[in-house]
């Protein structure tokens, strides 16, 4: 593995952990705003504006939100949220590692069976995907291939060591990831990025050696207004809500307070996603550009409910009580 950018990466890890995190908790603020953000996500599913898999992304965030999106708040003409993501996956005509992460974390969110769901067991379907030649659960899309690695070891299920080394062999010269895999890439994007931290972090490797360069990159990446673009300084440098948010998700998972002094600048990286919220609870993906996505509500959420480094991580919320087996 070739270093890059040490000298960023040695003042990083010098700063410890504790005294990056911020004095006060804005899990308030961020819960109201969660709130709004699911208000609206139920009104675009009740007037049937949620397409596709964008079912099993909103009964995920809903789920994590703490409402039940196998319930009747989130049923209508007799499927619930839930069920629509369930009937979408199964009846995809080609389904690959993304969209079974997708629908397994829906899945596990809900405390549905993922063994069976819609007749597919979902961890076993993910686990197929998988090829132990390359170490990759995707043939060419880096991105999905780490939502997959988060799905299956939220799942409890072991994470093969290939597949973190796979991992660690596609990052950059500048640092971070990319979305292709592809040895002869070289850019990488804020996306793939947060997402591949996130992925390290649930396989049990938060401190691997790439995190660390990879964070310095992401700081010198983050825009003035606290959020990050996709490319970073390769691109026009206005943030978006998508890149955000993945960002803050790979830096909380990895132990990093995105409120803190290191990513702070006019506002912090936390307070750059809420400014994305507009007044019906939507995320617009950037600042400039008028209209509300599905996309970016649904991936504004998941960091905002995260358990930051000062603060102390609520119990989850089961939707079915527990079974118990009987000798």
């Amino acid at each position: 593995m070739k270093k890059h950018i040490l000298l960023p990466v040695l003042i990083l890890i010098l700063i410890p952990f504790a005294s990056q995190a911020s004095p006060t908790s804005s899990r308030s603020q961020r819960e109201a705003a969660v709130a709004r953000a699911i208000a609206w996500i139920r009104g675009q599913f009740q007037a049937g504006e949620i397409r596709s898999m964008g079912h099993c992304d909103a009964a995920y965030v809903v789920a994590l939100a703490g409402q039940n999106p196998d319930g009747p708040d989130w049923t209508m003409e007799g499927e619930s949220l839930l069920r629509r993501c369930e009937t979408t996956f199964r009846d995809l005509p080609r389904k690959d590692a993304g969209e079974g992460a997708k629908a397994l974390r829906a899945a596990l969110a809900a405390g549905l069976d993922p063994r069976n769901f819609g007749g597919i067991d979902l961890i076993a379907f993910l686990e197929n995907e998988y090829n132990p030649d390359t170490g990759y659960y995707h043939p060419y899309n880096l991105f999905r291939n780490n939502l997959a690695i988060i799905a299956l070891a939220r799942a409890g299920r072991p994470i093969p060591a290939k597949a973190i080394d796979a991992l660690a062999a596609m990052q950059r010269p500048d640092g971070c990831w990319g979305w292709p895999i592809d040895p002869d890439a070289t850019a990488s994007d804020t996306d793939t990025s947060g997402l591949a931290l996130h992925a390290l972090a649930a396989a049990g490797r938060p401190d691997h050696p790439t995190v660390g360069q990879c964070i310095a990159r992401l700081r010198a990446m983050q825009n003035e207004d606290g959020g990050w673009e996709l490319s970073g300084i390769y691109g026009d440098q206005v943030s978006n809500v998508d890149s955000t948010a993945l960002v803050v998700q790979g830096l909380v998972a990895t132990g990093w307070d995105p409120e803190g002094p290191l990513f702070t600048r006019d506002q912090n990286a936390v307070q750059a996603i809420l400014s994305f919220q507009a007044e019906d609870g939507s995320f617009w993906w950037r600042h400039n550009q008028a209209g509300s996505l599905m996309l970016g509500t649904t991936q504004a959420i998941p960091p905002l409910l995260m358990t930051y480094p000062n603060e102390i991580a609520k119990p989850l919320r089961l939707y079915q009580p527990l079974i118990l087996n009987q000798p």
